[in-house]
Order: C-alpha cells, then structure tokens, then sequence
C-alpha cells in the first residue's frame, strides 16, 4: 500500500510546478555536462594533433559561424511546426552520430565539414531549452536558477574530465565518449519535458519570419545586437584559449579542469540570485556589470605567471557569462513577437554567438600564433573596456529616450 502510494506522490510531483522546474535544471545539468567535457578540451585536442594556432582558431569558429543560420534556422521550425522536443531529439541523435566519427579522423582539412556538422545540430538546443524554461516558469527572472543546471553539471565534470584524462589511460580521445554517454541520458530526458504552449491569442497566429523582423524596427535593438558581439569577441579569447594559455604556463590537464570547475562557482552564484540582480539593476546593467567582470578576468589572465594561482583568480570569472546570458534573454524576451519566442532567442544566441564568438575565434587565434597567450589577453581587455564604454553610452541614450517618452 505504502509504494503506490509513493509513487503517486512523485508522479503529482513530477507533474506540477515544482516537478517541471526541477526535470529542466536536470535537464541543463546533462545537457552543460555532457558539453564541458569537449568544448573546452578541443583547442588542446586539435593541437595535440599537430594542428596550428590559426587552423585551431577557424575550427572552433566554425560552430559560432553555423549557429547564426542552424539554431534560428531550426527555431523557426519548430516555433511554426510546434514541434520543438521533436527538433530537439532530432538534433540529439545528429550530434551523437557526429561525436562517433570524431576521433578517427585527423588533418585540418578532414575536420573541416565533421566541425560542420557537429555545429549544425548542436546550435538550436541552447534556444529550444531557453524557450521551454520560459514557458514552465511563472516567473520569467526565475530563468537564472534553472540555468544554474547547466553551470554545475559544467564545473563538475569540466574537473571530472581533466582528471580521467590524466589518469584514465585513453587520453584526450575519452572526451568525445562522455558527450556521448551525456547526450544519451539527454535524449531520454526529452520525453519528460512538457512542450512549450503558448497562449490562446498566440495559437491563433502563423508565426512568420517577417514577424521577426520587426525586432529590428524597435529603438535600440540592432545596438543591443552590436553590444553582445562585442562581449563575445571577448569572451572567445577565454573559450577558446584559456587551456592553452594554462599549457604554456606548465599546467596539467587536470588543472585546466580545475581552473574551469572554480570560474563556475561565480556563473553559479550569478545564476542563482539572477532574479534579484535583474529587479535591482534592470537587464541592460546586467550587461553592464557582464563587460566589467570580463575585463577583470582578462586582465587577471594576462598577468598571472604561475598557473596554480588561475583558479584562485577564476572564482569570480563566471560571472560575467551568468549576467550577460540572464540579462540578454529578459530583453530579447520582453521584445519577442508573438508565437516567435525560441526563433527570437535563436537570433539572440546566434548573434552572440555567430557574430561574436565565432569571429573572437578566429581573432584571437591569429593573436595566439603571433604573440601568445598573455599579449592575446592583453589585447581582449582593452577591446572589452572599450566596449564597456560604448554600452554605457547607449545606455543613457536609451534611458533619456525613455524619460522624453514619459
């Protein structure tokens, strides 16, 4: 009698408010694991092949340069089919087929269309679980906590990783098994998810890219797009390069993980009391406050020269990540036409991304191969302060346009 009865209270629990919000930060938690143990690890992977700063740089690009047209793209289809699980298993299965073939092959050129691939499924995930949070919560601001999943699921088994490739005896190749083993786990996790609904008034509309398109229209949202390239053009430098920079210093893999484990505490942290920060500060000083952690942090990078002190340093670095992602999906949330919510997100996230990131890559890879890591830091700390300026700018501008309104 006791059992079903358990098992009844877990089902209504599952089912409610607090079942669905738990099922999505496990969600991001898979997800963000699965992921830590390769996207990090990839610039060391490639360059333990023989490959080239510059060849290393346009790899990595290719992903951010594919997510512009893949996860709006796909957004879009599911926004109109509203079928986004279905895109999302889809895209799962893809991307595991891909981490397969990863390992057996070598050479810049052989890597070029499997990078290809690989970036084409993996972009529309981020927007779809961005999207399906949005729709559980009855509070938007909420958003934060559930993204804190995926920042713990990272930080753990970004340490988790460094260690077994240190100790397991596979070597660097044990990275593309564990993003499998995570996906798998994922994909089965899908089929708990509930589809994002959308209200009465928007069930009514054919969602349309031209309805899209009047985001554009509104005051200040091509510089909001501006703004967020520029953060990614800098951020880039640290996805992309820090475990090099950490190789260079004489640090081990195990480290590497480490130091990466301890720049979540504060993307965790950051994520937690988003809600508060957002409803004190507003989501353009999120912003704000984002530009001025990435400075520091670059800063901090480009001066340590022993690599045990990195994560002392990184405690705090994950910050900026946290109010940028927080801050940038409240706005683009507040804007979003009608039945477009995941596609306006996928054009958040592939702008950032795409724009930002992805040309960050290949900047700062021809930086890497000319100068090095500490000048390539140098460098991204004074184009991040000079962004932070700007952005301030915009800011009082958008705010006096406000009061003119008023």
């Amino acid at each position: 009698m006791q059992k079903p009865y358990l098992i009844k209270r877990i089902r209504k629990f599952a089912e409610g408010p607090g079942g669905k919000r738990m099922g999505m930060w496990l969600s991001f938690f898979i997800y963000w694991g699965g992921a830590a143990a390769i996207l990090p690890y990839m610039s060391v992977y490639f360059e333990s092949i023989g490959l080239r700063g510059g060849q290393i740089g346009q790899l990595n690009s290719i992903p951010y340069f594919i997510t512009l047209v893949s996860s709006v793209t796909f957004a879009f289809i599911s926004d109109v089919l509203k079928k986004h699980l279905a895109v999302l298993r889809l895209c799962v299965v893809g991307l595991i087929i891909i981490l397969f073939i990863f390992p057996s092959i070598s050479g810049f050129a052989a890597f070029v269309p499997v990078v290809l691939l690989y970036s084409i499924f993996s972009a529309p995930a981020n927007p779809i679980l961005d999207q399906t949070t949005l729709a559980v919560l009855d509070n938007p601001e909420k958003y934060g906590t559930i993204r804190a999943g995926g920042s713990i699921g990272w930080g753990i088994m970004a340490l988790i990783t460094g260690f077994l490739i240190d100790n397991l005896g596979i070597g660097l190749p044990v990275i593309f098994y564990i993003n499998i083993t995570f996906l798998v786990i994922f994909f089965g996790l899908t089929f708990f998810m509930e589809e994002p609904k959308m209200g009465l008034d928007e069930e009514l509309e054919n969602p349309s890219l031209r309805d899209l398109g009047t985001m554009f229209k509104l005051p200040g949202f091509l510089v909001f797009l501006l703004i967020i390239v520029v953060w990614g053009i800098g951020e880039a430098s640290i996805q992309n390069f820090m475990f090099l920079h950490i190789k260079g210093l004489g640090g081990s893999s195990t480290l590497m993980g480490f130091a990466l484990s301890v720049s979540l505490i504060g993307e965790i942290l950051a994520f937690s009391f988003a809600d508060r920060i957002q409803a004190r500060l507003g989501h353009f000083k999120m912003i704000l406050a984002a530009f001025l952690v990435l400075f520091a942090w670059l800063v901090g990078l480009s001066l340590i020269r022993n690599p045990n002190a990195i994560p002392i340093f990184q405690v705090f670095g994950g910050a900026g990540f946290a109010l940028m992602q927080s801050g940038s999906v409240a706005y683009v949330n507040e804007r979003a036409p009608k039945g477009l919510g995941t596609t306006a997100q996928a054009l958040r996230g592939g702008v950032y991304a795409g724009l930002g990131v992805g040309f960050g890559a290949v900047i700062s890879g021809f930086i890497y191969e000319r100068a090095g890591s500490v000048l390539l830091y140098r460098n991204m700390a004074v184009f991040v302060f000079i962004g932070f300026v700007f952005s301030t700018l915009v800011y009082f501008r958008e705010r006096k346009r406000g009061e003119r309104k008023e």
